[in-house]
């Protein structure tokens, strides 16, 4: 079945979300992310692309954009292919990490950009990550009150709302949990019990590997054995399988 073609955004502005294969952890360590933003960074200035949030999550990624449409597909292609050889490379792995075709959402008005904004610095709320979104590192909710970065543009945003007051304000109002059609795609409408930070930790400490991508080395008897320990663990199905690699039949075939 051939895939539908993108909706083009008028204003040129996109919500994309970059997933990774089976919800496989992308981010186990601060390197992982810095090495991202280094060559968003990088890939930002060859391709002439603005960028006005981020959020780095440790399965998926979150960023509200300005491309042309004949620069956006280069643009990612550029960014997943120099991830991916980075990442593969540092842990011994091989093969795809991100799905081939990343989601995105065309922004049109001001008050979709201004709810898209606040969904994405809030998605570590929502996650159950941290407290506020001020807490999470790996955003650019903390550029909008004055932290350095480079990576994002403020001022079209404070713009955006009618002054950097204003969007502060309604940063304060909204809710982490709200819930919008023209924002969120169904994917992203669950809740994990435990936050995935906690669940890579404890597959680790009953492992003992150093990352997730170790676990095509173990014997298939061992790898249904963990699953049924992480699983008492309190560890949720999907958690378990993106983190063992495997299908959530799979899991659920050995954690009866």
């Amino acid at each position: 079945m051939p895939r539908k073609p993108r909706i083009l955004s008028p204003t040129g502005i996109y919500h994309i979300i970059l997933r990774s294969i089976n919800q496989h952890i992308i981010f186990e360590e601060d390197d992982d992310y810095q090495k991202l933003l280094y060559i968003l960074s990088d890939c930002k200035r060859t391709f002439d692309i603005d960028i006005y949030a981020y959020c780095l999550m440790d399965n998926h990624i979150h960023l509200l954009i300005h491309s042309s449409d004949d620069h956006l597909a280069s643009f990612f292609q550029s960014l997943g292919t120099r991830f991916v050889r980075w990442y593969n490379t540092k842990y011994s792995r091989s093969g795809h990490l991100f799905q081939d075709r990343y989601y995105s959402i065309p922004v049109i008005e001001e008050q979709q950009y201004l709810s898209t904004l606040a969904y994405i610095h809030n998605n570590p709320v929502k996650s159950s990550v941290c407290r506020y979104p001020s807490e999470y590192r790996w955003s650019s909710y903390n550029a909008f009150y004055g932290q350095k970065n480079p990576l994002v543009d403020t001022s079209f945003s404070f713009e955006q709302a009618g002054s950097k007051d204003l969007l502060l304000k309604y940063f304060s109002t909204v809710s982490p949990y709200f819930d919008d059609v023209q924002v969120i795609p169904a994917f992203e409408k669950s809740r994990h019990f435990m936050p995935d930070k906690i669940a890579l930790n404890i597959f680790k400490e009953v492992t003992k590997l150093p990352s997730t991508s170790d676990v095509v080395n173990l014997p298939k008897s061992l790898r249904n054995k963990y699953m049924n320990v992480l699983y008492k663990k309190g560890l949720t199905k999907k958690q378990i399988a993106r983190l063992m690699d495997v299908s959530i039949s799979t899991v659920k075939r050995y954690t009866k």
